[in-house]
């Protein structure tokens, strides 16, 4: 709605256009005569409508606090529950720090540049990492798609240098030596958990979560709907462990509904749902312990299972298909491993034409 105001001054006549649209609030100019500010006002509503009206005070009008809620209730709820999560853990840290009540129209380079150089004294480069990607896409999905007018401090300012990613795997004789030690836990599930984790590859989550109706014994293959990316994908099983699964489902005598290796009373809190893995840690802690490798992490088991998959021949797109990377990029780390295994592998013919036996 649009409304032309008359008013005499002592140079004239003159002409105020206000524009009023439901959702957003009013703009006014003010034009020598009354075609220039029809004009103007006809533009405007189109504008505004079409959330294409740059006006700045647009985005003083809408608080950090607000744009926080917004983007959580409808963007990152979307998204996997342990994304949504981690999200709503970074967005609670942004607004204690640059505040609610903040216009967001008014946060700066020199506002967000702060607010890194304050967490990085509190927690690592990759949480702020994560805190700041979540502001960038916060920023970029209320210019792109809410219509307010705003520009990405993020992108002004430099982020912390990623930490080198950790690529620790377990040897042979290390994998028997925490399966030796997991069958000792008070947990009669950790090892068949660990071997499980040994053997697919899969992150620890998505293995402590599983259902039996997942699992075809014998076709041996997991069927994995819940993934960190969104992304079915079928999970080969080795003999191995198709053989450790067909013998705990024996024992177990449950329907396919029930969990594998956890009971549903042990999934109470959303916590607990979106992390399942959790639930190990502590026989997991203890087990790494009784086999004297006190510095292997719970996703350490992921990368040994792609470790030794690179070094007994699989190549790069496969291991990613298996490891449920939608790109070759995160699995570009196991390269170096292949090459070694290669070099191992030729000098095997090293003596050829030398004479040498």
């Amino acid at each position: 709605m649009a409304r032309i105001l008359k008013r005499k001054s002592k140079k004239g006549w003159s002409y105020t256009a206000t524009v009023r649209v439901k959702g957003y609030s009013s703009v006014s100019r003010t034009f020598d005569t009354k075609g220039e500010a029809s004009a103007w006002a006809a533009k405007t509503t189109e504008s505004i409508k079409a959330k294409k009206y740059n006006d700045p005070r647009l985005a003083m009008n809408v608080t950090f606090g607000e744009a926080v809620t917004r983007y959580l209730n409808t963007i990152s709820s979307k998204k996997a529950t342990t994304t949504h999560m981690r999200e709503k853990a970074s967005a609670k840290r942004l607004v204690e720090q640059i505040g609610t009540k903040t216009p967001f129209g008014s946060i700066s380079a020199a506002t967000v540049a702060g607010y890194r150089d304050d967490r990085m004294q509190i927690v690592s480069a990759y949480s702020v990492r994560q805190e700041l990607a979540l502001l960038s896409h916060l920023f970029t999905k209320a210019k792109k798609e809410w219509g307010i007018p705003v520009g990405n401090p993020v992108a002004e300012i430099e982020r912390p240098v990623p930490p080198r990613g950790r690529t620790r795997f377990l040897t042979e004789e290390e994998a028997i030596k925490l399966l030796k030690a997991s069958r000792k836990s008070r947990n009669k599930n950790l090892y068949p958990y660990i071997f499980t984790l040994l053997h697919t590859g899969m992150r620890s989550s998505e293995a402590a979560g599983l259902r039996w109706n997942q699992i075809d014994l014998e076709k041996r293959v997991i069927f994995l709907q819940d993934t960190k990316n969104k992304d079915p994908r079928w999970v080969p099983l080795t003999k191995e462990l198709a053989e450790e699964l067909s013998n705990l489902k024996k024992i177990a005598g449950e329907g396919d509904e029930n969990l594998v290796f956890l009971k549903e009373d042990q999934l109470q809190t959303a916590r607990v749902k979106a992390r399942p893995g959790i639930r190990f840690r502590e026989a997991f802690d203890h087990a790494k312990k009784r086999a004297g490798l006190p510095d292997i992490h719970m996703h350490d088991l992921r990368h040994t299972a792609a470790s030794h998959l690179i070094m007994s021949g699989v190549d790069i797109r496969t291991l990613a298909d298996i490891l449920g990377h939608r790109t070759l990029q995160m699995v570009q780390r196991y390269t170096h491993l292949l090459h070694d295994h290669k070099l191992t592998a030729i000098d095997k013919i090293g003596s050829l034409g030398q004479g040498k036996s």
